[in-house]
C-alpha cells in the first residue's frame, strides 16, 4: 500500500486502523514473513511513521471532508500521534472540539498547538 492508494481508501470509506493495518500486512507480505516470525512489534515503527504521513496528507488536502474527519477523530482517540491530532484540530469544526483541544495541549508542546482554536477563536 502507497499513500496515493491510503488516502482513496480513507475516502471511500475505511477507517485508518484499517489502512495501518493493511499497511503492515502488506510489509509482512513483502518481506515474505511466517507467522511464526511475526509479533506485535513487527513493523511497528515504520506502520507509525506511514499512518503520520497518511494523517497530514490527509489533513492538508482534504480539510472539511466529513469522512476525512470522521476517520481523524477514529484514530486520534487510538493514537498519540500530533500529525493526525493536528489535521483533525487544524482542519476541522465538529462538536467536542474544544474537549480534544485541551487533551491535545496536554500531550504536546504548546507552540506544536497554539493555532488549534473552535470555530476561528
Amino acid at each position: 500500500m502507497d499513500l496515493r492508494r491510503a488516502i482513496e481508501d480513507v475516502l471511500l470509506g475505511a477507517s485508518l486502523r484499517q489502512v495501518a493495518a493493511a499497511y503492515r500486512d502488506d510489509l509482512i507480505a513483502a518481506f515474505d514473513f511466517r507467522p511464526d516470525e511475526v509479533g506485535p512489534d513487527t513493523f511497528a515503527d515504520e506502520t507509525t511513521a506511514f499512518m503520520k504521513k497518511v494523517a497530514r496528507q490527509l489533513g492538508d488536502r482534504h480539510a472539511g471532508d466529513v469522512r476525512v474527519m470522521q476517520a481523524l477523530l477514529d484514530w486520534v482517540v487510538l493514537s498519540e500521534h500530533y500529525e493526525a491530532w493536528d489535521a483533525l484540530l487544524s482542519g476541522f469544526e465538529f462538536q467536542g472540539k474544544e474537549g480534544l483541544i485541551r487533551r491535545g495541549r496536554v500531550l504536546f508542546a504548546g507552540p506544536l498547538t497554539a493555532h488549534w482554536s473552535v470555530g476561528g477563536r
